[in-house]
């Protein structure tokens, strides 16, 4: 039996006019919309049937253009005698009303769609975690990371096609590309991308050999990931144009780095400063002397004053980390006084003789 064209499926002649064509779409789609037969997949089948036969002719139908400029509303013209009989009806009716309506918003989703057939489509985007060191994070560095990727076939250039292979437009979404995916689902306005193309709108006869028809390849790739000073954990790095390739020459995808920075086992940051803890010996606090001081390069040394007491902070300016050109944050030193818990004869006989000292020394308040 010989498959029946477009316009035996909506039931028109040959001549017919665009209003006409889309009164017969209407009365076929109201009846068997899967919104009013719900679960009935002869009424579903006849339902896509006709809307891909409405978009094919609705399309080569010269009347269209001059409809779609002159933004007369020729589908509003009467409901054809259908009766509201319910909310569902009342969604589909309102749906095919804009379906039907030509306007500004109608003409910017057309020229969407042939702006996403005409250039391709954008490829995927990808992650991948980067750890750096807190040193790294805090002054910034460059680090090279491999990822895998889909690139584009270098045997078609991303068709997808073998040389002079024939296409076809795809009869599932008529060359568009997506689905009205939106009729299936009453009164919204989503479209869905066709699986059949994957998108591109046409079917390939003589598939590329070597990408099997997808025209991707995968491959391995190192690149260079230059990380700002001071980023944090839990940040991402965006590098434009390093994701998948996209179909049929459209733009490449975003890599998306996912940064962990471990953490230093002195140094903590407290916004642009940094701070930390040193162990100091209860003789040099006493005494005064000096002690080095971890830093985001090379250890410093710190002069500490006689009677440097438990817990005393020092500020050493412009040891954090960098706030602008010209200015850096402080690094915080607080000073851990250790007593010691083990002690030799002499230490013992020492301090034992230090407090005898002590106790001959008058008080200031006598």
């Amino acid at each position: 039996m010989r498959k029946k064209d477009n316009y035996q499926i909506l039931g028109v002649s040959r001549n017919a006019t665009l209003d006409e064509i889309k009164k017969a779409y209407r009365k076929i789609a109201m009846r068997y919309h899967p919104d009013k037969n719900p679960g009935d997949k002869r009424a579903e089948e006849r339902f896509k049937e006709a809307s891909m036969a409405y978009q094919a002719l609705i399309e080569l139908n010269p009347q269209h253009t001059d409809d779609q400029s002159s933004g007369q509303d020729t589908g509003g013209q009467g409901n054809g005698g259908f009766r509201r009989a319910s909310d569902s009806d009342s969604k589909i009716n309102d749906f095919f009303d804009g379906l039907f309506r030509s306007g500004p918003q109608t003409k910017r989703k057309t020229k969407a769609r042939r702006t996403v057939k005409a250039n391709g489509r954008r490829g995927s985007n990808i992650r991948t975690g980067l750890t750096l060191s807190f040193t790294e994070a805090m002054l910034g560095t460059e680090r090279s990371i491999r990822i895998h990727r889909n690139e584009e076939c270098d045997s078609c250039n991303g068709t997808g096609a073998q040389k002079e292979s024939p296409e076809s437009t795809c009869p599932n979404c008529m060359g568009n590309g997506e689905i009205l995916d939106q009729l299936l689902r009453g009164n919204t306005t989503e479209n869905k991308l066709c699986e059949r193309c994957r998108g591109t709108g046409v079917l390939i006869h003589r598939p590329c050999q070597t990408c099997h028809g997808t025209g991707a390849t995968r491959k391995e790739r190192s690149l260079l990931v230059k990380t700002p000073q001071g980023i944090e954990s839990g940040k991402s790095l965006r590098l434009p144009g390093q994701g998948e390739c996209g179909l049929r020459g459209g733009p490449y995808g975003d890599l998306f780095v996912d940064v962990v920075v471990k953490s230093h086992p002195v140094l903590q940051c407290d916004g642009y400063d940094l701070r930390c803890q040193v162990p100091v010996g209860f003789a040099t606090a006493t005494l005064g002397g000096e002690i080095h001081v971890p830093t985001l390069t090379d250890p410093i040394v710190l002069n500490l004053p006689r009677g440097t007491q438990p817990n005393q902070t020092f500020r050493l300016i412009g040891r954090g980390i960098k706030k602008s050109e010209n200015e850096n944050g402080d690094l915080l030193v607080t000073v851990v006084i250790e007593i010691p818990t083990a002690l030799t004869r002499q230490q013992e006989k020492l301090l034992k003789r230090y407090i005898e000292l002590e106790k001959k020394i008058p008080s200031q308040e006598s």
